[in-house]
């Protein structure tokens, strides 16, 4: 396993070197975690050993969130409290008493309208927390997770009709290639290039999501697939006229996409095993869109 491990290193160093990259802690990791799966190690090896974050888990959120609720009623209970206190106060002839009680009230509810002020910032921030887990952090569109969460609930509405909605998988053509030829830094921008073309071109209440490797799943929804076949034709074609440069080369993209449109009683697994038909055939001859029915 040292061996094994060695080897990957190396690799790692060596696809650094000819991206021109220094071996920068965010580099190296990103290149020896994506080697590694490459070699099939992940399932042998702790992910800590293999410079693996272990991320923010939803357990984790899910707590955090319940102490935040807690802690927000508690400080409106409190807030009440005082406040109550205070009405009561106010009427009393004893003057020591009453400004006592005033001062201490008053002190008291500025520290909890601060203390609100951090909860409201807690929780901004455990909203941004959640949204992260859904978002693919090279590509910066959605992530798998994205998918099956999203397209299972616009499914359960076409359990007994079809729905106006097509899913569209899109695959990178000969990206193998690039990686092994430019290295896998220049293999991620390429990535990061065509999601962005791709999220340009389709409207922002469809999605794009990045599925694995150098697959995309595109949820075109309450469109219907004639509409939707001049939008995937644009994006084939724009990115067919992409090139991108790199030191002295010219690298050419191109890729495949399989469409499929809903049917009454589909669940995720059949929607998306047919648009994976589709691209089979589109990859045939690549740079091309199919359409299984």
């Amino acid at each position: 396993m040292e061996e094994l491990i060695l080897k990957i290193s190396q690799n790692t160093l060596n696809e650094l070197k000819k991206a021109n990259k220094l071996p920068y802690p965010l580099y190296y990791k990103n290149i020896f975690n994506t080697l590694a799966k490459d070699e099939g190690v992940y399932e042998d090896l702790n992910p800590k050993l293999l410079c693996e974050d272990e991320g923010i888990n939803e357990e984790f959120l899910s707590t955090t969130e319940q102490k935040l609720n807690i802690l927000s009623s508690t400080s409106k209970e409190l807030k009440e409290d005082s406040e109550n206190l205070m009405e009561k106060v106010t009427p009393l002839q004893i003057d020591e008493i009453k400004e006592t009680l005033v001062s201490f009230t008053a002190k008291l509810i500025e520290k909890i309208n601060r203390l609100e002020d951090t909860i409201h910032s807690l929780e901004v921030e455990l909203d941004k927390a959640y949204k992260d887990l859904l978002i693919d952090p090279l590509t910066k569109v959605y992530n798998r997770k994205a998918l099956t969460k999203d397209l299972s609930e616009i499914l359960k509405a076409g359990v007994n009709r079809d729905l106006d909605l097509v899913v569209a998988i899109v695959d990178l053509d000969m990206f193998k290639e690039i990686n092994d030829r430019y290295g896998h830094l220049v293999g991620d921008y390429v990535l990061i290039k065509v999601a962005e073309i791709i999220r340009k071109m389709i409207r922002k209440e469809n999605r794009i999501y990045r599925y694995g490797g150098d697959e995309f799943v595109i949820v075109f929804n309450r469109l219907e697939l004639d509409k939707v076949v001049p939008i995937v034709s644009r994006i084939v074609e724009k990115i067919d006229a992409t090139s991108l440069k790199y030191k002295d080369h010219i690298i050419k993209l191109t890729i495949s996409m399989g469409l499929t449109q809903h049917k009454k009683g589909d669940t995720f697994e059949d929607i998306l095993k047919r648009a994976d038909s589709a691209l089979y055939e589109a990859k045939l001859t690549r740079n091309k869109y199919s359409i299984k029915a």
